[in-house]
């Protein structure tokens, strides 16, 4: 018969836990609710564009790849065109160096010839015929004749030889020019071709880096809707658990004592101990009701982190908005309590403020900082009460 009635009287006590429950949730829960609807489909519409922009790149990528080995081949062929040309142009250097050194030989081989003249007769006879008829005897005829005519020989040799060997060079010169005419076009047409795929490369490559662009930017909309959505979905179970937590304590008030401190306190360390406390605690879970180092709720995080510091505060968010002393948001320091409406009416979350719009607080994924003026905390913003005098 008792234990009928106890689980007769649980049953009741949890009925009434989710009347309550549902009474003080349906504004902000469907709220959160059609949020977290509206996310998941904005998900899927970025989700269907990413993987369209994914496609466009993957389309466009072996174009462009394509396009610059072409390019890589073509300036390979104009590097070996070039280097044809080069070695073209170093032949013809070579035969008018040649040249120049035959036409210096054969200078000096008249040269030559003309000092003779001139050695032999200093009298200024010029011709052939007057060296011969000088001759002071038959012998001395004879042996002019024949120096004259080995002078002769030599001389029309050497003639002979350097128009054969002029006329072999000229003939390589032309075969040499001609070819670096050929070569010059080769290069020319070569040159216009790779232009022209640089330029159809350039515009392929940009059409590919707004791809990748808009491919990157797709990618930062989706990552920034799933955390919107786990923050929506972490915001419902904290609300959730805020709520059923609410509700246990409407149903037994003595679990909830109260008490704190109204005004302000000095402590050692100031807020930076506050501070040092509460990030020992990092990553601990949220536990409904919690408020031991196992596991916290908001509230019990932040009674239990003051508690450690020598402050007193009371039990539940709405109690410990009432100590301490308000202050406003534009003056908030490091220390001050921050306080949300969440799953209900008045002061429902609470947090510590660190500085620059962040809090530590016991959220649904534990004890985490985060910032204030986020897309969730920002409108449930209730205001502030300082506990620590400076």
């Amino acid at each position: 018969m008792k234990r009928t009635y106890l689980r007769r009287t649980a049953i009741i006590a949890a009925v009434g836990i989710l009347l309550l429950v549902s009474a003080v949730l349906p504004a902000n829960a469907n709220n959160l609710q059609q949020q977290l609807n509206d996310a998941r489909q904005s998900r899927e519409q970025l989700n269907r564009e990413l993987t369209a922009q994914q496609g466009k790149v993957a389309q466009f990528t072996p174009q462009v790849e394509a396009l610059r080995d072409s390019v890589d081949v073509l300036n390979n062929a104009i590097k070996q065109e070039q280097a044809k040309l080069t070695q073209e142009q170093n032949n013809l250097k070579a035969l008018e160096e040649e040249q120049a050194r035959l036409e210096e030989r054969r200078q000096r081989h008249i040269e030559h010839l003309g000092e003779f003249v001139r050695n032999s007769h200093e009298d200024g006879i010029s011709t052939y015929l007057e060296i011969l008829f000088d001759a002071t005897s038959l012998a001395d005829f004879i042996d002019r004749a024949d120096k004259v005519q080995l002078i002769a020989g030599v001389y029309k040799q050497l003639q002979e030889d350097i128009a054969a060997v002029n006329e072999t060079l000229d003939e390589q010169k032309t075969v040499v020019l001609q070819k670096q005419e050929e070569i010059r076009a080769v290069l020319a047409e070569k040159e216009q071709s790779q232009r022209s795929l640089q330029q159809t490369l350039a515009r392929q490559e940009e059409i590919l880096s707004q791809l990748t662009r808009d491919e990157r930017a797709a990618v930062s909309a989706v990552a920034a809707a799933r955390t919107n959505i786990s923050r929506l979905e972490e915001a419902i179970l904290h609300e959730q658990r805020e709520a059923a937590y609410a509700a246990r304590q409407r149903i037994d008030p003595g679990s909830d004592p109260g008490g704190g401190t109204a005004g302000t306190v000095i402590i050692s360390g100031g807020a930076q101990a506050i501070l040092d406390s509460a990030a020992q605690h990092l990553g601990t879970p949220y536990v409904w009701g919690g408020t031991t180092p196992s596991g916290f709720d908001c509230s019990g995080f932040v009674q239990y982190v003051f508690r450690a510091n020598g402050v007193s505060l009371s039990r539940t968010s709405q109690q410990q908005f009432r100590n301490g002393v308000s202050v406003n948001k534009s003056d908030l320091r490091a220390g001050d309590l921050v306080f949300f409406t969440t799953y209900g009416p008045g002061a429902t979350h609470v947090g510590i403020y660190v500085s620059n719009n962040t809090m530590i607080h016991s959220g649904s994924r534990g004890i985490v900082y985060t910032d204030i003026t986020n897309e969730y905390y920002a409108p449930r913003y209730l205001g502030a009460r300082r506990v620590l005098s400076q």
